[in-house]
């Protein structure tokens, strides 16, 4: 194993934030690039197999991660060796892998309204492979370059090989194919050059996944827990039969590729915050609330105003999203964009995972019935509206604990 010094992690300077920043925002927007793409090629039913997929993938992404890309980047940035917590990581989310995708494929198939559950299955599985990213790992050591080459650069390539590709074949199945085998090759090729090359200790790897395991259920189940209120929506509606799930699909996206933006870029503030204490430390947690207020309302505004004209003209002719339905986009997303900053950036690191996770399962308990309540109420604006009620709740959730830290008490 190589020594403290040679393996002690960068420090988290505004110019490593600020470029992890615009990796994360190049990751964020790759999916969107392809987006025009993806609609064209599948159509309005294809499209929604395809969401359906990725939103039972993303829950299970979460599961395969079992937290790291919450609870990681304060391990790497505050650890003497941060390549001993990738290959812990490694060895969590191997075992997970292997539990997880057989469940995940099922869990498509009895969700998809298609003849054939292939296009549902293959995009389950392709986006739970989301789940072995180095992301959080590159933010906890400071290292821009590292989230640029395994995850920016294959995110934007692949998005856009699997649609062009399924675009030009006619064969929407080829777009989650693309992404399933390269993000399993960027996978490997990343541990093998962050976490294998180097001499280790096996026997030491899998033990301090088995600490993990005992360390870090708390926040793998928050995080499973908080992907459970966000991908629930959409999967409910289609293993109900809703008349408006069809509708509710392309909300769904907008809105979630929102949401991953904002934990991207989230993300980048965690070691920075992580890697100071005491008032230096809090100063860090109520700049990174401030900028995330203010990403919150261009956000909430910007999806209200222009998603509604937008995105029949992004996405084609069958997609559109009513003036009620992007407002209540709005509001879900302001909400979430500061819980986020709330929950990563002050309760997290100040130590109050048991409040982190009873703030998750106010979301988690409410989200199915608003969702179902406001779909048989006024179809898809009354289930968007349902989302931005648990958003909102669990932002009041996580204010509670989080303002007296802010406060210093």
């Amino acid at each position: 194993m190589s020594s403290a010094a040679s393996e002690a992690p960068r420090p988290h300077r505004a110019r490593s934030v600020a470029l992890l920043t615009a990796v994360s925002a190049m990751s964020a927007i790759s999916p969107l690039i392809a987006l025009p793409l993806i609609t064209r090629a599948a159509g309005p039913t294809g499209f929604a197999e395809i969401a359906i997929g990725q939103a039972l993938g993303t829950l299970a992404a979460t599961l395969i991660t079992f937290g790291w890309a919450v609870r990681g980047p304060v391990e790497a940035a505050r650890s003497a060796h941060p390549s001993r917590v990738f290959r812990a990581s490694i060895v969590v989310r191997g075992a997970n892998s292997l539990v997880v995708l057989p469940l995940v494929a099922v869990a498509a198939a009895l969700a998809s309204h298609a003849d054939d559950h292939a296009l549902a299955i293959v995009s389950a599985l392709a986006f739970s492979l989301q789940g072995l990213s180095l992301s959080w790992y590159a933010v906890g050591v400071g290292r821009p370059l590292l989230a640029l080459v395994f995850d920016a650069v294959p995110r934007i390539v692949l998005n856009l090989a699997g649609a062009i590709a399924a675009l030009a074949t006619g064969i929407p199945l080829l777009y989650p194919a693309v992404l399933l085998v390269g993000t399993l090759a960027a996978f490997l090729v990343a541990t093998w050059l962050i976490g294998l090359r180097e001499r280790f200790s096996t026997r030491a790897a899998i033990a301090d996944a088995r600490a993990a395991y005992r360390g870090g259920w708390r926040t793998a189940l928050a995080a499973g827990l908080l992907t459970f209120s966000e991908t629930a929506p959409l999967s409910t509606l289609g293993i109900a039969g809703a008349p408006a799930a069809i509708g509710f699909a392309p909300f769904d996206r907008v809105l979630k590729y929102g949401y991953i933006g904002v934990y991207m870029i989230t993300g980048s503030f965690q070691g920075w915050v992580s890697s100071a204490t005491g008032e230096a430390g809090l100063r860090r947690m109520r700049r990174a609330v401030g900028l995330h207020a203010l990403l919150a309302i261009a956000l909430g505004a910007g999806f209200a105003l222009v998603v509604p004209w937008a995105t029949p003209i992004v996405l084609g002719p069958g997609f559109e999203i009513s003036s009620l339905t992007a407002l209540f986009g709005g509001i879900a997303l302001a909400a979430m964009t500061i819980a986020t900053a709330l929950g990563m950036c002050v309760v997290l690191p100040a130590g109050r995972d048991g409040a982190y996770l009873a703030a998750v399962c106010v979301g988690a308990v409410l989200i199915v019935p608003a969702v179902l309540i406001g779909a048989s109420t006024l179809g898809v604006a009354g289930a968007a509206a349902g989302v931005a009620a648990v958003q909102l709740a669990v932002l009041g959730a996580l204010s509670v604990t989080a303002v007296p830290v802010l406060r210093g008490r």
